[in-house]
């Protein structure tokens, strides 16, 4: 069965027990999985989830937010001392890649990437490709945020996943989540911070609500939690617009799919 963990599930910046957000999802076959984003102190919470080596063959990168792309340099290196052998291909927009490209630049005289152990590949995507992750369907949906960013939807056997990533509520997250077993939506903000959510972008755990319930979606899991501890806030809210089950995971919980 497909596994689904939590790495990180907060926002920018991160609190005591969240860390900036990444997922890890893994198929329902004994075969390398799937990272999404990767800010924070990715490679430490992927030992944690005893996912590091070569347990991952594919990075999608959302968008060029430092949360979600800045530990780039640091996860290759530290995926090259410990000694990966596996190939890794790194997903994104073209603007994304460019940025991923800057980063690694940056720290040329350590990453030379063209002679390591383990070769690293970047494949560009659009909005609407559909390619494979990990050995899974996936499709790219664009998303509306201060920079370019793309949700994804996995079709996995038991039921599509989606994401959205960092993004106000827009037409294409029904795109993205139509029908979905799981929907997992950013939370930076609750209802009374909503001016806040416009200039930056991001959603309310009500609009969070709304969304999954224009989808049609079973569940909706909350991430880039942005409020601190206000969880029953953040529950409550967006229980008012939807009518499923609402989950609020932890850094390090994993649900299977």
């Amino acid at each position: 069965m497909a596994e689904l963990v939590f790495l990180g599930t907060g926002a920018a910046l991160p609190t005591a027990t969240r860390s900036n957000t990444a997922l890890a999802f893994l198929p329902d076959v004994a075969a390398p999985g799937l990272l999404v984003d990767c800010g924070g102190d990715i490679y430490s919470a992927l030992l944690k989830a005893d996912l590091a080596g070569d347990a991952l063959s594919d990075l999608f990168i959302t968008h060029a937010h430092i949360d979600h792309i800045g530990s780039l340099p640091s996860l290759l290196e530290s995926f090259r001392l410990g000694g990966r052998g596996a190939a890794l291909r790194i997903w994104g927009l073209r603007e994304v890649l460019a940025v991923a490209h800057r980063l690694i630049d940056a720290f040329d005289f350590e990453l030379t990437l063209d002679s390591w152990s383990f070769p690293v590949a970047f494949a560009p995507v659009a909005h609407g490709d559909t390619i494979q992750l990990a050995g899974m369907p996936a499709r790219v949906v664009a998303m509306d945020h201060t920079v370019p960013s793309a949700g994804l939807r996995l079709d996995l056997p038991g039921g599509a996943v989606a994401y959205t990533c960092d993004t106000q509520p827009n037409a294409n997250i029904t795109t993205l989540g139509e029908g979905a077993r799981l929907l997992i939506t950013e939370c930076t903000y609750l209802r009374a911070q909503e001016p806040y959510a416009r200039v930056s972008k991001h959603m309310t755990a009500y609009e969070a609500g709304q969304q999954a319930a224009a989808c049609g979606a079973g569940r909706l899991a909350l991430v880039h939690i942005g409020v601190g501890d206000a969880l029953d806030a953040v529950r409550g809210e967006a229980a008012e617009s939807f009518a499923g089950e609402v989950l609020i995971p932890n850094d390090g919980d994993r649900i299977a799919l």
